[in-house]
């Protein structure tokens, strides 16, 4: 009888445990913008697990252990470790919200295993304290690693300020861990010079949740009890930021097929650089007009190049007088136009 009754006790716990998935969402789910924002806040910040060593232990052994072996999230690598391993050199502990982002330090914020993972000791170090974003050329930056199928970048982006960039595969779950951070504990998004934000919209959009991601964070809500509101609903991220646009295909739609990323130096004396943002596969095509409407010069883009460089000449490669100048860009049927300032 009392096995019985243990039983149906325990049972008991694990409907309450999984059900607490079913409603964890109940009390949010209406909201959008800043709203949403602090109620998720309030949420999920029921965590208190503040040791780290105990938090690396789950990391290393259960939380991302697939039969004894585990990888790192920036190139791939995989390792074959002991059952006493915990990260005690390579691979080891990224924390992706850097600690000494943290403001305040925390014990809880250090131990908060939706925002560890585990990488090769090289490329924690490289990577730093760096802020993640896109990097303007993935020739000129350093490459992480060559040799395997996941290669994630440490260089400048296009505001010269030195980022890293990660892999496609893990790059949704970098946004998400740092969203889910900056959500958690309010810290900021602006670091090294950089606003991470729109970039952590994009990889988070480029990037969705999968079922390793959403049972890891299930196995996390049994450990540390909140959960990557996130991973399991990937839509308050418009809901939070852009809250205007109503659905994925809205989202779809908002998201400029082609756009002017950066345009530097400007004014310029000799050369400007424009960054572009366009589909995989575009071929853009570039042309400059003057005040009174004149093309004054073109160049195609090829499939695959997203910077134009131009020097302020025609297309005779006469030196055009100063002034304003006016760039268009078209791939297909989208467009994006930059104004420039020319001086001599």
């Amino acid at each position: 009888m009392n096995i019985k009754i243990k039983t149906i006790c325990t049972l008991f716990v694990l409907l309450l445990a999984f059900g607490a998935g079913a409603d964890y969402y109940d009390g949010v789910d209406d909201l959008t913008g800043d709203d949403l924002l602090y109620a998720l806040r309030n949420l999920i910040s029921t965590n208190t697990y503040s040791s780290y060593s105990g938090a690396k232990v789950f990391l290393f052994q259960e939380l991302d252990n697939v039969n004894g072996q585990v990888t790192c999230v920036y190139t791939g690598e995989t390792y074959n470790i002991s059952s006493s391993y915990s990260g005690q050199s390579s691979p080891n502990t990224e924390h992706t919200y850097a600690q000494s982002w943290f403001n305040p330090s925390s014990s809880v914020k250090k131990a908060d295993l939706h925002h560890l993972f585990i990488t090769t000791m090289q490329v924690n170090s490289s990577r730093g304290n760096l802020p993640f974003g896109n990097v303007a050329s993935t020739a000129a930056s350093d490459v992480y690693y060559s040799h395997t199928p996941l290669q994630s970048y440490r260089g400048y982006d296009n505001w010269q300020h030195t980022v890293f960039q990660v892999n496609p595969e893990y790059r949704g779950n970098t946004a998400r861990a740092i969203l889910y951070f900056y959500t958690r504990y309010g810290d900021s998004l602006y670091q090294g010079g950089v606003n991470m934000l729109d970039t952590m919209i994009q990889w988070h959009y480029s990037d969705p949740p999968d079922a390793a991601e959403q049972s890891r964070n299930d196995a996390l809500h049994g450990f540390q009890y909140n959960r990557n509101p996130f991973v399991d609903h990937p839509e308050y991220v418009n809901r939070i930021w852009n809250p205007g646009i109503a659905n994925e295909d809205d989202i779809a739609q908002a998201v400029p097929a082609l756009r002017v990323d950066n345009v530097y130096p400007n004014p310029f004396r000799n050369q400007v650089n424009i960054a572009l943002d366009a589909k995989a596969g575009a071929s853009i095509k570039a042309a400059v007009y003057n005040l009174r409407g004149e093309k004054v010069y073109q160049q195609e883009l090829g499939a695959g190049k997203r910077q134009l460089s131009w020097d302020g000449r025609d297309s005779a490669g006469i030196s055009l007088p100063a002034g304003v100048y006016f760039i268009r860009f078209k791939a297909g049927d989208s467009q994006a136009i930059s104004k420039v300032l020319l001086i001599r």
